[in-house]
């Protein structure tokens, strides 16, 4: 009874935390972090501390989400079971674009907060990677509103 809502709010809260982050990086610390001598290493740095949220809250998005999945397609088997009217094929297909898009996120946001040299490149010139997960994430939360409303 109460374990859905509580994987929800893990789901959405996660989400919501690291899109956040990302949003404040981009549109307070960057901007603060150019006006003074050395903007590299404040960035850099609370791009290291950033990521000791970004890690979790990928992770509790990976298993909340594995667990709405799983939920969903259980209680779609047993609808198209009573009814052969339900077609999922949509709520497939926006899922799927979906999930693409998580992956992007995923993998921009291990590149701008895992401290290995080959991602410096990305970690010393942030801004245009941080609204590109911005955009993403925006995109992530429009869609999975949309999928709400389907189910």
């Amino acid at each position: 009874m109460f374990l859905k809502p509580l994987i929800q709010w893990l789901h959405v809260g996660s989400v919501v935390l690291m899109i956040g982050g990302f949003f404040f990086f981009r549109v307070v610390l960057i901007p603060i972090a150019n006006r003074s001598p050395d903007p590299n290493t404040l960035i850099s740095s609370a791009l290291r501390r950033f990521s000791g949220i970004v890690w979790p809250a990928l992770l509790t998005v990976l298993i909340s989400g594995v667990y709405n999945v799983i939920a969903f397609f259980r209680t779609a088997r047993a609808s198209a079971a009573e009814s052969v009217d339900v077609d999922y094929s949509l709520y497939i297909l926006i899922l799927g674009i979906k999930f693409f898009i998580v992956f992007l996120v995923y993998t921009l946001a291990i590149i701008l907060t895992f401290p290995y040299p080959v991602f410096e490149v990305f970690q010393k010139k942030p801004a245009p990677w941080l609204n590109t997960v911005i955009i993403f994430g925006l995109i992530i939360i429009f869609l999975s509103a949309f999928l709400r409303r389907m189910a």
